[in-house]
């Protein structure tokens, strides 16, 4: 159970959920050195017991996960190099009756990144709509080679990382100034881009790393707010500078961010500068009243 994983941060965060999101990402830097935590995590969604605390469960359930024999947990994994639409028609298809068991059903989807587009796609579609019972763990390497669609209606969490990026603080400052000049001065922020923002930021490299940083702060932030806490220098910094956003306006931004992200690694000539006008526009037009 989930007591053999006391030495790991997740745990306190786990033992602690009063409720569970319906979907979540774990962005790991070895998936198979990480997936017995995941699938503790994942009986302790199912399991009606939720022992923890030195509690071990010896109920039937637990005893069927262990054996790979649980029908309400499915685990997908790439059809060689690929997952493919049809292994989430699948699941779709066997969860689509309700538990025999009266369980929770959870499917874990392992080398997420390796969905092709048709997959998904069909699996946004069954993350959009969740039933009550049923629960989705996305394991993966590189979360930004998933759907940002797909990742702004998950909870993403990041487990074990040791490759991560790093930023000095000088980074993250130059970017929270450019947050909070967009939720207070909207449209005005404009000037800021040309007097300030493109003197830092110059190349298209240069701005994919500021929208990176962008998205490490929003959801660093988002997470903290949800007592999900990972090791991060910051958290005061973002604490202190992002007080006055909503938890539904860095949700916002965030999407926002993702969206705008994927759209300049999609399109590589791109006019920064009319890009940029554009995204802070949307933001200033569409933001949260």
């Amino acid at each position: 159970m989930l007591d053999d994983f006391k030495d790991n941060k997740f745990y306190e965060y786990a033992c602690n959920l009063k409720k569970y999101f319906h979907a979540y990402i774990f962005e790991v830097s070895d998936i198979d050195s990480t997936y017995p935590l995941i699938l503790a995590f994942a009986k302790m969604i199912i399991c009606k017991n939720h022992l923890t605390n030195n509690k071990q469960c010896d109920c039937n359930i637990c005893h069927l996960i262990d054996e790979n024999y649980y029908n309400d947990l499915k685990v997908i994994e790439p059809d060689g190099k690929q997952i493919r639409k049809e292994q989430i028609k699948q699941l779709q298809n066997d969860f689509s009756l309700k538990s025999a068991n009266d369980t929770n059903q959870v499917y874990i989807i392992k080398e997420a990144e390796k969905m092709n587009d048709s997959a998904s796609n069909s699996l946004l579609k069954f993350i959009e709509e969740p039933a009550s019972n049923i629960y989705a763990i996305l394991i993966t390497t590189s979360r930004d080679s998933l759907l940002p669609t797909i990742i702004s209606r998950c909870q993403t969490i990041e487990l074990n990382l040791t490759n991560k990026l790093t930023y000095i603080e000088e980074d993250y400052q130059n970017n929270l100034k450019f947050l909070k000049l967009l939720q207070k001065e909207k449209e005005n922020t404009l000037a800021y881009l040309k007097s300030s923002y493109f003197s830092i930021y110059q190349t298209r490299e240069d701005v994919l790393k500021s929208f990176k940083i962008l998205e490490i702060i929003l959801d660093k932030e988002i997470n903290r707010r949800n007592n999900i806490i990972s090791d991060f220098a910051y958290y005061n910094l973002l604490a202190n500078e992002l007080k006055n956003f909503s938890l539904e306006e860095l949700i916002f931004y965030l999407n926002k961010i993702i969206n705008y992200h994927d759209k300049l690694i999609k399109n590589p000539y791109l006019n920064l500068i009319l890009f940029m006008d554009r995204l802070v526009i949307e933001i200033s037009r569409e933001g949260i009243k």
